[in-house]
């Protein structure tokens, strides 16, 4: 027997059915699209994040070390601190430097978080076109000056700087010197001439050169100042978002005159807090240093006096960063311990972390210790 099969094609669509495709396309599409938008601002916000995190990390490193070589003045030991205080901006001439240098830490404390240091005894804030001055200091945040010598020496056949800062030691004696683009030999001073008493303690010949450096830390109330320049104008700043950041000033020269030099370091730093530990007893005396203690800090301070500076062994750092770009519908209602601060609820879009770290001055607590 034969049998027909008859096929039946569809020739179109009927309203319903294209209605319901197209239904079922944009639920797909909008899906995508809420999928998309919602990785974009998932990783918007990582970068902020990230970001925020190694600009507090940065900071945090760059103090450190500096605070470690606090003090280091190569092999001289003895330091002498000076009953006065010194003016970190005073750097003309070298007995001012060298009476300053007695500080290897220096400290201009924010007692709370609408003032800032008072550097009104010194010559700061006019500096560098006003560069320390009260409208260039973040509230909240500390100021403080580290002075060292550099970790390597000035190779012999080297020329010295004119008007850069030296110094030159052996365990007994120290010298500072303005570089005068003389060559240093095996037997000279940093200008050249012979060091008749500066001589090295282990081998024959002078003792070694180094670079002297002076770094002054502080909160600005931005990264880039609006038309330039280098002190912070308002809500100008940052292309109209000020974003504070962590800044120091460098010694060195400036078209062959010893000057400041500004160098940022971390952008979205907001707070800035040290507290010191201070080696007050035992009264004995390592003979070999003049200092008194055993280079373990007996009490902290975030505002030591003049006397208590001899006795700074380590530092208690605290640093709040924050995001440079708002996070939408977040509100920080966090409260936040920055070092002596309670800080918040500041109730805006800023995303913020707590940077702390505990730092021993080596060359300063070490000098104290009694063998």
């Amino acid at each position: 027997m034969n049998m027909r099969y008859q096929i039946s094609r569809q020739h179109g669509l009927t309203i319903i059915e294209l209605m319901i495709s197209m239904t079922i396309g944009l639920l797909i599409m909008a899906g995508l699209v809420t999928m998309f938008v919602n990785s974009s601002t998932a990783q918007r916000e990582l970068a902020r994040s990230s970001s925020r995190l190694e600009n507090g990390r940065f900071a945090m490193d760059a103090i450190t070390q500096d605070l470690h070589h606090a003090g280091y003045y190569g092999q001289y030991a003895a330091n002498s601190v000076p009953t006065t205080a010194q003016d970190p901006c005073a750097i003309s001439t070298i007995a001012a430097l060298k009476s300053a240098a007695g500080f290897p830490i220096q400290a201009y404390p924010a007692a709370s978080t609408t003032t800032r240091p008072d550097l009104s005894a010194t010559t700061c804030a006019t500096i560098q076109s006003n560069i320390l001055s009260t409208a260039n200091l973040n509230p909240g945040s500390d100021v403080f000056v580290i002075r060292r010598a550099h970790t390597t020496t000035l190779a012999v056949g080297s020329v010295a700087a004119t008007n850069e800062l030296y110094i030159q030691a052996n365990p007994n004696t120290i010298d500072y010197q303005f570089g005068s683009g003389g060559t240093v030999t095996a037997t000279s001073k940093i200008d050249g001439s012979t060091a008749a008493t500066i001589q090295n303690a282990l081998r024959t010949g002078a003792a070694e050169i180094r670079k002297f450096h002076v770094h002054i830390y502080f909160v600005a109330p931005c990264s880039r100042p609006y038309g330039g320049g280098n002190v912070c104008t308002g809500a100008t700043d940052d292309d109209g978002s000020p974003i504070p950041t962590l800044k120091r000033l460098e010694l060195g020269v400036t078209s062959g005159t010893t000057a400041y030099t500004l160098v940022p370091i971390a952008e979205g730093i907001e707070y800035l807090q040290v507290s010191y530990g201070l080696d007050t007893t035992p009264s004995t005396v390592n003979a070999a240093t003049g200092s008194k203690g055993d280079g373990v800090p007996d009490s902290t301070d975030h505002d030591p006096n003049i006397a208590e500076h001899a006795a700074i062994v380590n530092a208690q750092v605290s640093v709040l960063a924050r995001n440079n770009e708002k996070t939408t519908g977040y509100s920080d209602t966090k409260t936040y311990q920055v070092g002596t601060l309670s800080v918040g609820p500041l109730n805006d879009s800023y995303k913020r972390h707590v940077f702390d770290s505990l730092i021993r001055m080596t060359n300063l607590s070490s000098r104290r210790e009694i063998p």
